[in-house]
């Protein structure tokens, strides 16, 4: 049974704790009695002036994120159940995004955007609950739906900051899109919304009346028709965001340009390359005061920078996307933009050249889970590795590298001894690149000792020569006992450690044996227990229900011979005894 008839099947707090995945007690706490549910503060906004947040407390909040899982199940039931293939609103939906809202207004002779004033605070409880019982594919029962209009709304109105109003902005702001889609069909244009931000765009040679109208050159206003509609569907429309855009001049939606192809502006290009570039060459940049109208500059973060290129990345991923969906081409065979040159120096700055604590590559996000668990877990032996707080839990001081899409994409890096190879071979030409600031910390790659590295020791060897080989006879064979290898910058490669009797190892070995036979769903772990794979689990699984989930009661003491090494590596550049 689909969630949606689940939910259209709950006659009270019972059935909606069951599927919240709640106790009903808890539930109706959280709900109606909880003290203090929200604190306020505000946030500057990029036009002017501020924004006021209501942030839930984390019981709410953790409820609130679980309806609106709920409710974005239900959209999809009630969309396959209409046969709805695509969303008018593309804010706050699964596979729609601002690219997708702009694309659909690209190469268009008018451009009409209209923003709906306070959207969030308009849509009160009593609209909520009207929905929720009224709406044909949702029809819930009254109890049920108050339940839902309480744990939502806060001071009568969805509240900036609660991750359940984005969803439930969009079930509210369905009425609008109906109607204004017909409107627009009606009269030739396109329409989509994005959260509070309506566009209509279309080629004619006049726009619509109804839609937009001019009383003076350049001076536009909504037409009586769709101001009537916004009217009717309980909103009102921002008279200042008012704008109408020409072909001849830059058009824009949700921020993006859509005269030809949809992309970040110019402008902004420049200026988040510029920054890189300073960063590179002096550790440091500047960006513009949120305040518009003030024209000073202040310190920039890695964070920022770092939000800065992914936006634009996310831009330029969409519209290849896009090229390659449509041809034989791959990914991977598509050459990287100027900008995407940019931003992959950025991240190996950012990880490896100007790292600001301690970063640890390893092959893959198991041997991750591993070594972050065993540090908290050994953390008062490994003090370099993490900190016990005044709480009392530890907290790592290190940065484990995690291998991504954009990772793959623009350093070649989705893991595996290969791509760690390749790197250790041109890690020396990429720190060229930055002229800075020495090295602060070093980066240490850390892999199994077995057969499988043999690619790391071909990038060793390539690097430092015959540096860590012994001769045996007249044949080079390459030392795989010491503690950690030195590469060149701030760069070590750690391996496992060889068992007593010189047999290879991987970071498996270094768990008890009561740990590797824990049985999850009926099912062994497939290192240990070589079976037909119904019988057992993967590393991926072991490492999420068993090491990570159970972390405080595994013991992690065989991992010392392993952390020891990280360890000296550490100790050898900071020039520690």
């Amino acid at each position: 049974m689909s969630k949606l008839a689940l939910l259209r099947s709950a006659h009270g707090i019972h059935e909606l704790a069951a599927l919240l995945q709640y106790d009903p007690k808890a539930l109706s706490y959280i709900t109606y009695k909880i003290p203090s549910r929200y604190t306020h503060f505000t946030i500057s906004k990029s036009s002017g002036g501020t924004r006021s947040i209501a942030a839930p407390r984390e019981e709410l909040k953790a409820l609130q994120a679980k309806v609106s899982k709920l409710l974005q199940d239900c959209i999809h039931n009630m969309n396959a159940d209409l046969n709805i293939k695509s969303s008018l609103s593309h804010g706050f939906m699964k596979g729609h995004s601002i690219m997708t809202n702009a694309d659909n207004h690209r190469k268009k002779r008018f451009v009409f955007n209209i923003d709906i004033e306070n959207f969030f605070g308009s849509i009160h409880r009593g609209r909520v609950f009207g929905f929720l019982t009224k709406n044909n594919s949702f029809s819930l029962q009254p109890k049920v739906a108050r339940a839902l209009a309480q744990i939502v709304c806060h001071d009568d109105s969805l509240p900036q900051g609660a991750p359940s109003s984005p969803i439930v902005s969009n079930l509210i702001g369905h009425l609008i899109d109906i109607r204004l889609v017909e409107l627009a069909s009606k009269l030739g244009c396109t329409y989509s919304r994005y959260a509070d931000d309506i566009t209509f765009s279309t080629n004619k040679k006049t726009f619509p009346k109804e839609i937009a109208h001019s009383a003076a050159p350049n001076e536009w206003t909504a037409g009586k028709t769709l101001a009537k509609i916004i009217s009717k569907c309980g909103f009102q429309i921002n008279a200042k965001k008012t704008r109408m855009q020409y072909q001849e001049s830059r058009q824009s939606v949700t921020g993006l340009t859509v005269n030809r192809k949809i992309n970040s502006t110019a402008i902004y290009r420049h200026n988040v390359r510029a920054m890189a570039h300073s960063l590179f060459n002096s550790g440091s940049f500047y960006v513009s005061d949120k305040n518009p109208k003030s024209k000073t500059t202040v310190p920039g973060t890695i964070n920022q920078l770092g939000g800065m290129l992914s936006y634009i990345y996310m831009v330029e991923n969409f519209n290849r996307s896009k090229i390659v969906d449509n041809s034989a081409i791959r990914h991977e065979e598509t050459p990287l933009s100027a900008m995407e040159k940019v931003h992959a120096n950025f991240i190996f700055y950012k990880h490896f050249y100007g790292n600001k604590k301690i970063t640890i590559l390893c092959e893959g996000k198991t041997d991750n889970i591993y070594l972050q668990c065993a540090m908290k877990s050994l953390a008062k032996s490994f003090s370099l590795f993490a900190k016990i707080d005044a709480s009392g839990k530890p907290v790592l001081n290190v940065g484990f590298f995690k291998y991504s899409e954009l990772t793959h994409r623009l350093l070649d890096l989705a893991g595996g001894t290969g791509d760690i190879g390749e790197l250790i071979k041109r890690y020396v030409s990429c720190c060229g690149k930055y002229k800075n600031h020495p090295f602060q910390h070093p980066t240490i790659i850390v892999v199994d000792n077995d057969d499988g590295s043999q690619k790391i020791f071909n990038a060793l060897r390539a690097v430092t020569g015959n540096k860590y080989t012994t001769t045996v006879g007249k044949t080079q064979i390459f030392d795989k006992t010491r503690d950690f290898y030195y590469v060149a910058q701030n760069l070590y490669v750690v391996f496992t450690p060889l068992k007593v009797s010189g047999e290879d190892t991987m970071m498996e070995d270094f768990f008890t044996r009561a740990t590797l036979n824990r049985i999850v769903d009926g099912q062994r772990f497939c290192v240990v227990h070589k079976a037909p794979s119904h019988l057992v689990y993967s590393k991926n699984t072991f490492s999420q229900k068993v090491v990570k989930a159970d972390q405080k009661n595994i013991n992690f003491r065989g991992f010392k011979p392993v952390l020891n090494r990280i360890q000296a590596a550490a100790k050898h550049f900071y020039a520690l005894p």
